[in-house]
This record gives C-alpha cells, sequence and structure tokens, in this order.
C-alpha cells in the first residue's frame, strides 16, 4: 500500500527532476587536443608521402637521380638535334651551291661545244670556198635552218650562210630581211621583219668571203608559221640581190 503511494507520489506530486553532473574541458585543453591530432594528422601523411616509395619498393633518391638523368639526356639530345638541324641546313645550302654550279657548268659546256661546232662548220665552210678555184659570181645562201625558240611562245630562230663567189673585187654589203607567212584566225597575213625602224633594221652585213647570219622572231599568239622567206637586200638601194623560201608545213 505504501508503495503504490510513493509511486503515486513520485509520478503526480511535486519533485524534482534529475540532474546529470559531467565534467568540462577548458577550451584551450580542446584547442590544444586538436593542433596535436593536426599534427599527428599532418606528420602521418608526409610519412607516407616521403616513404610511399620505398613501400612500392623504389628508392626516393634513386627516382631523383633518374629524373636529372633523363633532364640531362634530354637536353644533350636537343642540343644534338639543334647541331643536326644546323649541319643539315648548311649541307642543303652547299648541294644547293654545287647543283647551282653544275647547272652552271652544264649550261657553259653546252654553249662552249654549240660554238666549238659553229666554229668547225665555218672551218670547214671556209675550207670549201677557198679551195675551190672556180666559184659562182654572186651572193649564195647555205645552211639555212628555222627552228623554234624554246621558252619562248610563238619564237623562232634561224640562221644561214651568206658567201660570195666569183674575183669579190669588193665587200658585199646589204641586209638580212625575213618574211613570215603565218595563219591565224584572221586569216593568212605575211610580217616583216626585223620591223621598221627597230636597231636591227638599220644594222647591215659587210664581208669579203663570207658571212654567217644568226636572228630570232616571234609570230603572233594562236598563228601557225608556214613558210619563211629570206631575203638579201643590197645596200644602198635595198635592190633584191637573192631570195629563198624555207616551208614550215
Amino acid at each position: 500500500m505504501r508503495g503504490l503511494t510513493r509511486r503515486l507520489r513520485s509520478t503526480f506530486g511535486i519533485g524534482s527532476s534529475r540532474m546529470a553532473i559531467r565534467s568540462q574541458m577548458a577550451w584551450y585543453w580542446r584547442w590544444l587536443a586538436n593542433v596535436l591530432m593536426m599534427v599527428v594528422v599532418g606528420g602521418v601523411v608526409w610519412w607516407l608521402v616521403e616513404n610511399s616509395y620505398r613501400i612500392t619498393g623504389s628508392d626516393i633518391h634513386e627516382v631523383r637521380a633518374r629524373i636529372e638523368a633523363l633532364t640531362q639526356d634530354n637536353a644533350t639530345l636537343k642540343h644534338d638535334v639543334e647541331t643536326l638541324r644546323t649541319s643539315l641546313g648548311e649541307r642543303d645550302r652547299q648541294l644547293q651551291i654545287e647543283h647551282a654550279a653544275q647547272g652552271e657548268l652544264a649550261r657553259s659546256v653546252q654553249q662552249l661545244q654549240d660554238e666549238n661546232a659553229g666554229l668547225r662548220e665555218d672551218l670547214a665552210f671556209l675550207r670549201k670556198v677557198m679551195s675551190s678555184a672556180a666559184q659562182p659570181a654572186g651572193i649564195a645562201i647555205s645552211e639555212l635552218k628555222v627552228e623554234p625558240e624554246g621558252g619562248r611562245p610563238n619564237g623562232y630562230r634561224y640562221r644561214l650562210m651568206l658567201t660570195q663567189g666569183g674575183q669579190r673585187k669588193e665587200d658585199f654589203r646589204g641586209k638580212v630581211q625575213v618574211l613570215a607567212r603565218v595563219a591565224g584566225p584572221q586569216g593568212a597575213s605575211v610580217l616583216t621583219f626585223p620591223e621598221t625602224g627597230t636597231p636591227e633594221a638599220a644594222s647591215t652585213l659587210d664581208f669579203k668571203f663570207y658571212q654567217r647570219v644568226e636572228g630570232r622572231f616571234a609570230i603572233p599568239q594562236g598563228a601557225t608559221l608556214k613558210s619563211v622567206e629570206f631575203r638579201i637586200l643590197a645596200v644602198p638601194g635595198g635592190q633584191v640581190k637573192l631570195s629563198r623560201t624555207l616551208n614550215m608545213s
């Protein structure tokens, strides 16, 4: 009965609440503990970083030495590459100079060969002229050639040999006139070279035995060269002493 009465009093009566007594740590001790904890964590992290190479079976000093060696090797290789590039550039320039010199030498040799061939032809023709006892009087044309000129559109070059036979009492003075007959979009036409008023038109030939004549002319674009007539004109007067036509097509 008494127990029931106490229980009712404790439940519905006035009574004090339960209290729990706990010890409280000062703030500076808590900060000190936090700092110590951070130091410990930092030390553990540092130890793991410093000893990670050992944990994995490698030594950090060896790795650093390898890195330094590879860096030096890389620098050496870069220097060697730059040296090789410089040497290769000099070699290329030298090869270009040698190729240019070889090309110039080849052109000089070809020119000398052409001149030599021309001199041989002149010498052979001169021997023929001088050895003949009875040459017909007057002017003659021989070795007449008309060829396309490479590198010049619709350009041509001609070459011929003029000789004077007979007694040759005086030198022959005259001109060479070229008449090119062409066919083009506008029809057939005749072109005269050298053109009037040019220095070539004013030049004259003066020889006693023979004279080699060379020249160039060009026809209009799109035209076709049909024939070329060579006229030997006397100076003064312009009388036609000789005419010869060469068909081209």
